[in-house]
């Protein structure tokens, strides 16, 4: 079902409403009697810009759509970072928050010392 803008002409209040295309007049919302259909241009999303693959089967070569990014990731079992959510590693060896801290808390007043 389609997004509907509606403003109430006394107010000004505006409300966005799902209503099927048939519905979109008899299902408005009342504010101070029945609020008017509005027309707001709809959203439209850029595609993303052109890259140059640095890995992965496409390695060197441009990727120009999203469509094409998307089948890229897919097909070399990449993940975009930030967006989706990364799988735990086993064996995960990597310090873990404020260890190096800690430790260099401990070792620099040693060092400092010689």
């Amino acid at each position: 079902m389609p997004l509907y803008s509606y403003l109430c002409t006394h107010c000004g209040k505006q409300r966005e409403h799902y209503a099927s295309v048939d519905q979109r007049h008899k299902g408005a919302p009342l504010c101070h009697g029945r609020m008017e259909l509005e027309i707001v241009p709809t959203m439209v999303s850029p595609d993303i810009a052109p890259y140059r693959a640095v890995a992965g089967d496409r390695m060197g070569q441009m990727i120009s759509s999203r469509r094409e990014h998307k089948e890229f990731l897919k097909r070399n079992r990449f993940t975009e970072v930030g967006n989706e959510p990364l799988r735990p590693i086993q064996n995960d060896f990597r310090p873990k928050k404020g260890e190096i801290a800690q430790e260099l808390k401990r070792v620099i007043p040693q060092v400092l010392k010689r």
